[in-house]
């Protein structure tokens, strides 16, 4: 089963970042103004203020009095403290607003992408890793919007504001400054790839790690009845033991990167310093201009070498990410046609008219299958496994598309209506139905507008024989049948889904094996049911049980791929065909 391996770019990750929060652009950029106000009040206002008041002590003479003298910038100071208050706390909480509800539409979209790819892709792709890749991508996403505004907009503000600041006092450190911190920006920008890439491959071995060990406790039962524990462990183990590698090849590149790093920022401090002194020692800059120098220095030095962390924050949440943009431009399958239109069923006729299938294309399934199921009429099919039996009943539903052919219902060819509508019509019990992690009654309820009417459910749980096991439930229908519905047994699920198909009371019936699980004497029980529903139903039935279709209106037998034989139950044993030979080598029912 292929691993979700295909990644998104930095730029189409952005842009999807971008689009999910769009709806929500006043506050993010609400909050954005208000960061950059409290970084100018911060990093402009404030160390001017300081810097009066500096130059005012040196100026001091044995007749100055307090509040003449610095009264004025008391009163500022606290002014400013106010302001940046209020301007960093509204922007915390517009962006924090605005972040969570991009979140909320990034679950939305992703989710709504999610079920628009096509049954073979789920089957295709884990679970477990789907999962994860959606529940990392949400917090990157908030990642990446604090990173690009508390971190990166916040320090290209104050470094772009204390070099101008630096070019209007003394514009020979100021010069100094702007060439180190370019320099400083190149490197970044030249590193940032093998960073990038370092980062990148710790979070796809870490992403494959978590899905390893969400799928096996997934499939917990299968693993120990399997007395699998030491082989998945070991499997675990060597997973994160990848994951550890490519953290630490990334540790390596960023510790290079950050030792060129560190010799810029120095080079930097030290000639600020220098070119400060001599500009003392030739009285061309007063001791406040001094001061200015030394923290703006300080301050641009802190804030660039801060820049590579928050790149390198920023490229690891991209990077994680980048998978789920992937499966969110990844096109579906199955689409609607363009103008689809609503299927009208009046009779419930289904006609398939030379199909063609094939799962692999050097290996053909079906190959030019012609068959034409009268309104109302009950149909079985049976034949060897692996023959095409329930890959027609996948087709009628759309979950894959056919290579060849067409098939039609009421004279409407499926491709050109849409596939709620086709769905909408079709009732469908397959071999091992799956639970949703709910209550009885809202997985019978499934699919039905509104909330769960009781009595209808009641009815339709005692037509399915649900109600017998349902009745010595100490929460009755409100039990939860837990993940897939495994606190259920197989029949129990099966006769749930049965009744969920009798709720929807659709025209056309789909069975896949939907007996297999039951046991004889729910058979029988169950068999009454389905002959009750499929009373006003064209049914199409597949089972290995021919006990369960023996009772059909017809039964044709496919083999690989192809109608080799069709009739009544006593016209196929009187044929002496496959029918006839399956028949005589069933034991209790069951195909041997």
């Amino acid at each position: 089963m292929p691993a979700l391996e295909a990644r998104a770019s930095h730029r189409a990750t952005l842009r999807f970042c971008a689009d999910v929060s769009r709806p929500y652009a006043r506050l993010l950029i609400g909050g954005a103004v208000c960061m950059v106000l409290g970084v100018l009040v911060e990093s402009v206002a404030t160390p001017l203020v300081f810097a009066d008041a500096l130059e005012r002590i040196i100026e001091l003479t044995p007749h100055s009095r307090l509040w003449p003298t610095f009264g004025p910038i008391v009163l500022a100071y606290a002014g400013l403290l106010l302001v940046g208050t209020v301007c960093f706390r509204l922007a915390g909480w517009l962006e924090w607003e605005g972040c969570t509800k991009a979140f909320s539409n990034s679950v939305r979209v992703a989710f709504d992408r999610l079920l628009d790819l096509s049954y073979g892709w789920h089957v295709d792709h884990p679970s477990g890793e789907v999962s994860s890749t959606l529940s990392t991508f949400s917090w990157a996403l908030m990642q990446s919007i604090d990173e690009l505004t508390w971190g990166m907009l916040r320090i290209v503000v104050g470094v772009s504001a204390g070099i101008v600041v630096l070019l209007v006092v003394a514009w020979p450190v100021g010069l100094t400054v702007a060439v180190f911190t370019a320099l400083f920006v190149w490197l970044v920008v030249i590193r940032s790839k093998p960073v990038t890439e370092a980062s990148a491959r710790f979070s796809a071995a870490h992403n494959e790690a978590e899905g390893v060990a969400f799928d096996v406790i997934r499939n917990i039962s299968t693993v120990k009845a399997q007395s699998g524990e030491g082989l998945e462990r070991a499997t675990l183990s060597e997973k994160l033991w990848r994951s550890v590698a490519a953290d630490l090849g990334a540790r390596r590149a960023f510790t290079v990167t950050r030792t060129w790093m560190s010799s810029i920022i120095n080079s930097m401090s030290w000639g600020a310093l220098f070119i400060g002194v001599v500009l003392a020692l030739h009285h061309d800059v007063s001791a406040a201009t001094v001061y200015l120098i030394l923290f703006y220095t300080s301050q641009i030095a802190d804030s660039v070498i801060q820049s590579f962390q928050t790149v390198r924050s920023l490229s690891r949440a991209l990077g994680r990410g980048a998978k789920l943009v992937a499966l969110v431009d990844s096109e579906p399958e199955v689409v609607d046609a363009s103008g689809a239109r609503e299927l009208e069923v009046s009779r419930g006729e289904i006609a398939f008219r030379a199909v063609s299938f094939s799962y692999i294309k050097e290996q053909p399934l079906i190959e030019g299958l012609d068959l034409v199921i009268a309104p109302g009429e009950r149909v079985g099919v049976v034949g060897p496994s692996g023959g095409g039996k329930s890959t027609l009943t996948r087709l009628v539903l759309r979950f894959m598309d056919v290579t060849g052919g067409e098939i039609q219902i009421d004279g409407q060819a499926i491709h050109t209506v849409t596939q709620r509508s086709l769905r909408s019509r079709v009732s469908y019990v397959p071999q091992d139905p799956q639970m949703l992690h709910r209550s009885i009654a809202e997985n019978i309820w499934l699919g039905q507008e509104g909330e769960p009417e009781m009595d209808r459910i009641v009815e339709v749980s005692r037509a399915a024989h649900v109600h017998e096991f349902v009745a010595d439930l100490p929460d009755g229908y409100r039990t939860v049948v837990g993940e897939r519905g495994l606190k259920l047994s197989g029949g129990q699920r099966q006769r749930v889904a049965i009744a969920q198909a009798m709720l929807k009371h659709a025209p056309i019936l789909i069975l896949d094996e939907a007996t297999s699980a039951l046991d004889s004497a729910s058979e029988q029980l169950v068999q009454e049911a389905l002959w009750s529903l499929m009373a006003n139903c064209t049914s199409l039935v597949v089972a290995h049980r021919l006990a369960t279709i023996a009772r059909l209106d017809r039964i044709v037998v496919v083999e690989a791929g192809a109608i080799t034989d069709s009739g009544t139950h006593q016209e196929l044993l009187a044929h002496g065909g496959t029918y006839a030979q399956l028949w005589a080598h069933q034991s209790g029912g069951f195909i041997d």
